[in-house]
């Protein structure tokens, strides 16, 4: 039986997994909940269901036989290991968990620029705040990234691991929902970006992810659907 991979129907948090399924040639089954429209089929149903199997009931979740996982990046780590995209030593292993935290600190802001809390009466106003803010720190934070991947081809060193396709993905969300200038600056990460497109099994699931809305509808600003343009900033 095929594995079975489950999220909204938005990109969201799930592309780095689909994205180092597509590499490993896996063949699995993926489950799309409507975001805006029928949300009871995960939270009347499927949730609860699921939870007499997942230990922590939520989006994505993971099952293949009797691994049944939710969280992002434990579905992500948990793959890398069996398809061989894991660290090859300690200090590998030091590299990958350090830069998968600095990016997850990245897509963090992102979503806070993208969402205001919504009990704020002055929404627009925290977030045009919070984005010129995060514009002006887009240098310096894509330069940490550029000076930490140095001379290797990947964030690990020499080899790909399953930490690039998280990676890849957060500095692609840059790219969409800021402008793709900021990285005229950093000739590295282009090109580490250009080899993520190109690797076998990447490249079509990528035309099929432009298809996507980056985030549901129930963001308030940028990434609401696939049509989504950035400002020219």
């Amino acid at each position: 039986m095929a594995p079975i991979l489950a999220y909204w129907d938005v990109r969201g948090i799930v592309t780095p997994i689909r994205l180092l399924l597509a590499y490993a040639d896996v063949r699995y089954e993926y489950k799309e909940y409507e975001f805006q429209g029928n949300r009871a089929e995960w939270f009347e149903v499927d949730k609860i269901e699921l939870g007499e199997t997942l230990d922590f009931p939520n989006l994505p979740y993971y099952i293949d036989g009797r691994v049944q996982l939710t969280q992002s990046k434990t579905i992500l780590a948990y793959l890398g290991r069996k398809h061989n995209l894991n660290a090859a030593n300690e200090a590998e292993e030091l590299r990958i968990s350090l830069i998968i935290e600095q990016v997850s600190d990245l897509r963090l802001f992102i979503s806070r620029v993208a969402n205001p809390p919504v009990s704020a009466t002055n929404r627009q106003e925290i977030h045009e705040k919070l984005r010129k803010e995060y514009l002006d720190s887009i240098p310096s934070r894509l330069g940490l990234i550029a000076k930490f991947l140095g001379s290797h081809n990947w964030m690990a060193g020499d080899h790909l691991t399953y930490a690039d396709f998280l990676v890849y993905d957060v500095l692609d969300f840059h790219r969409l929902l800021f402008n793709p200038k900021h990285f005229n600056g950093f000739p590295t990460l282009v090109a580490y970006m250009e080899r993520i497109e190109g690797l076998k099994g990447v490249n079509k699931f990528l035309d099929t992810m432009d298809k996507m809305p980056t985030h549901g509808p129930g963001v308030a600003f940028f990434g609401n659907s696939k049509d989504f343009k950035p400002k020219d900033d």
